[in-house]
């Protein structure tokens, strides 16, 4: 008997036990809620926050750079070409001061010692001497400047290339999309600035927003028929609408004052997407001319794996449940 009243002391000290654990979660839970709404309403609203300050184009790409790889940055190696180049300069570098080397010790030499037939032939020479460096450091920055504006040539040339070698229509997500008439689209300029509410979206999300911002002192106009365009082989490509989605959404102009923001919303269920795609982009025509923010959706993380072993070894009756939702 004694040991059957411990036993039932035992689970009503364990049932208990669990139903404090419980309540104790559901309060903290409350009060986190009430805190999350305390401070998420002391943020203003996007259009404010658009209205007010503006990231640069350099910081909007270090961030999609960041997001793109978790937060570590890539490491840059160097190419065949950056490497030549380097070395040449290294090299010139040093026969430069060897020149300047040997024209400081022939002019000291021929001041303490000097020349046969020394006077008129004598002072030429010093002179030649020293416009030799002059004439070798001149040189070197024509070079210099001569390499640098052939890599962006080249650079250039290379970005063309590949998109006219790219086919007219490719494969995605099933179906087939064509090739987009403009590949480089800015951003924005300096009146004018677009960027997509999360340079990283969640694959459950519904839509994408896009701010268009007016930064000059005149009214612009901008088409609501805004483009969804992804990434493919190293051109873009326009996503095709689906018929609902196109019906739910009419084309029309849009007039933005002098120094205002304006959202728009692009419905993501009418269009059909592979969100193992490596980036999309926005373009939106504003005053006849295109831009387009660039972003993206989120992958796996790399350690959500080791969480989830970790889980599924510490409760086995939680990772049947698991697996069978």
């Amino acid at each position: 008997m004694r040991d059957d009243k411990r036993a039932d002391g035992s689970r009503n000290g364990n049932g208990y036990r669990e139903k404090r654990e419980a309540l104790q979660s559901e309060l903290l839970a409350d009060a986190f809620g009430a805190c999350m709404e305390e401070q998420l309403s002391f943020i203003p609203p996007e259009r404010e926050i658009a209205r007010m300050h503006v990231f640069s184009e350099k910081f909007q790409k270090a961030m999609e750079e960041l997001c793109r790889t978790n937060g570590r940055l890539k490491k840059r190696e160097l190419s065949r070409r950056e490497f030549i180049f380097g070395f040449n300069r290294i090299a010139a570098s040093l026969l430069l001061m060897l020149v300047i080397g040997g024209a400081c010790v022939g002019t000291y030499l021929i001041a303490e010692h000097g020349l046969p037939g020394a006077g008129r032939d004598g002072s030429a020479e010093t002179a030649e001497a020293t416009e030799a460096p002059e004439e070798a450091q001149s040189t070197g920055a024509a070079e210099d400047t001569a390499a640098e504006s052939t890599g962006d040539a080249g650079s250039a040339a290379a970005t063309d290339a590949a998109a006219q070698d790219s086919p007219e229509e490719a494969a995605f997500a099933g179906g087939t999309v064509r090739l987009a008439d403009e590949q480089e689209l800015p951003a924005g300029t300096g009146e004018i600035r677009t960027l997509v509410s999360s340079p990283v979206l969640d694959r459950e999300a519904e839509s994408v927003k896009l701010t268009i911002g007016n930064l000059s002192e005149e009214t612009i106009t901008y088409r609501t028929d805004i483009e969804l365009q992804v990434y493919l082989d190293g051109a873009w490509y326009v996503v095709p609408g689906t018929e609902e989605g196109a019906a739910a959404q009419e084309p029309r102009t849009v007039e933005l004052e002098a120094g205002m923001a304006q959202d728009e919303e692009i419905l993501l269920s009418g269009y059909t997407l592979d969100f193992e795609a490596e980036k999309y982009r926005a373009a939106v025509c504003v005053d006849g001319r295109f831009f387009g923010a660039e972003f993206c959706f989120e992958t796996l993380e790399e350690g959500l794996e080791e969480a989830l072993e970790g889980t599924l070894e510490g409760s086995p009756d939680d990772a049947g449940q698991q697996a069978l939702q």
